[in-house]
């Protein structure tokens, strides 16, 4: 199918799914569900640090008007879960704010839920993310709400539902081969399939929380104390997918390299070394970036993160974790943005760099 087709193609299908999904029958989630326990935590309002591109300021400033929450809920009867975003259905009528993306929920497959399900569970627990195949949101959205059900005591027996996605990553089947999982199944959803549950459990995790970073590092063992301190440059690949390349990388690794730092790409590495170069990781230095996720490794303190922005995009995310995780922290903005805003290529100003380095 050529490309315009194509495009017209699928924007008459969101249209017309759109329009099913108001017209089709629903059951409220309060209907459809029974509290099993929910934990308030109050709006995070601190003060932020400067610089941050505007996209991280207005995130932290609608985070600090929200009381998070961790929460488990039990599904009253058997349901049917949605592969796309793990939306539940009941008795063939969807149950909107079922998924961990109430805001956005859209598109599920409406007919296959009338359909013979894939595949019938007797009891389940739903870790369903729309992007778990994200290395940060598997981490903060995915594995944060196996933490909440297990410190909760919530089946400790019940088999967890991922998407095919998030279950294909390469840094999930290794989380897996490190027992992060337990001895509980995974099922895998797959991407066209309806799954049947007699019982399932959704959980809503808080977000950026320590007790989930300590959590994650005592299963993988990690050293409270680690023997190295390392200095570490955290840059993103020459062709990553997502551009935002540093157009003097060279520079910035040679000032880098002079004050004691050694270069890493974490998307070359395995998320067991990732993890035990980060728990050593005494100084971090990186592009804002998935990569700089791998700070939830780190237990040690006195601990410093100097995350280098882009102007045109950034959210504060590392920045809550240092916080939360009472790390010091210091941002710095790149200069002249080139491309669009996404994607584009910056340059580091090597003089402000090197000031800040200096005083570590």
């Amino acid at each position: 199918m050529s490309y315009p087709f194509r495009d017209a193609y699928h924007r008459l299908r969101k249209s017309l799914t759109s329009k099913v999904g108001q017209l089709w029958p629903t059951v409220a989630f309060e209907t459809a569900t029974t509290p099993v326990t929910e934990n308030e935590y109050s709006p995070y309002d601190v003060e932020w640090p400067k610089p941050l591109p505007a996209q991280a300021v207005e995130f932290l400033h609608s985070w600090s008007k929200l009381s998070d929450r961790e929460a488990v809920y039990r599904v009253t009867g058997p349901c049917t879960l949605d592969p796309k975003m793990g939306i539940i259905f009941k008795q063939g009528r969807v149950v909107w704010g079922s998924s961990d993306r109430s805001q956005t929920e859209k598109n599920p497959s409406f007919l296959k839920h009338l359909q013979k399900p894939a595949l019938c569970l007797p009891k389940a627990i739903s870790l369903h993310h729309f992007h778990g195949d994200n290395y940060f949101h598997f981490f903060l959205y995915v594995l944060s709400k196996l933490h909440s059900a297990e410190h909760l005591g919530i089946c400790p027996s019940a088999p967890v539902i991922v998407s095919e996605k998030t279950g294909a990553t390469s840094f999930f089947k290794e989380a897996e081969a490190l027992g992060l999982f337990g001895g509980r199944q995974v099922v895998r959803q797959k991407r066209k399939e309806v799954l049947r549950i007699e019982e399932l459990y959704l959980v809503q995790s808080p977000f950026c929380r320590r007790p989930f970073f300590d959590w994650l590092c005592e299963k993988l063992e990690l050293d409270l104390e680690p023997a190295n301190k390392r200095r570490l440059l955290v840059l993103r690949g020459e062709n990553a997918a997502n551009g935002r390349a540093l157009r003097n990388r060279g520079a910035v690794i040679d000032l880098a390299k002079k004050h004691g730092f050694e270069v890493v790409d974490p998307g070359e590495l395995t998320l067991k070394k990732q993890a035990k170069l980060f728990s050593e990781a005494e100084v971090v230095l990186g592009q804002h970036g998935a990569g700089l996720t791998n700070l939830v490794f780190r237990r040690a303190k006195p601990t410093t993160l100097i995350e280098l922005f882009s102007p045109t995009m950034g959210s504060p995310h590392y920045f809550m974790i240092a916080r939360e995780k009472n790390f010091r922290y210091r941002s710095l903005m790149t200069r002249n943005p080139q491309g669009r805003d996404f994607t584009a290529s910056t340059e580091v100003d090597l003089s402000e760099l090197q000031h800040v380095l200096l005083q570590l």
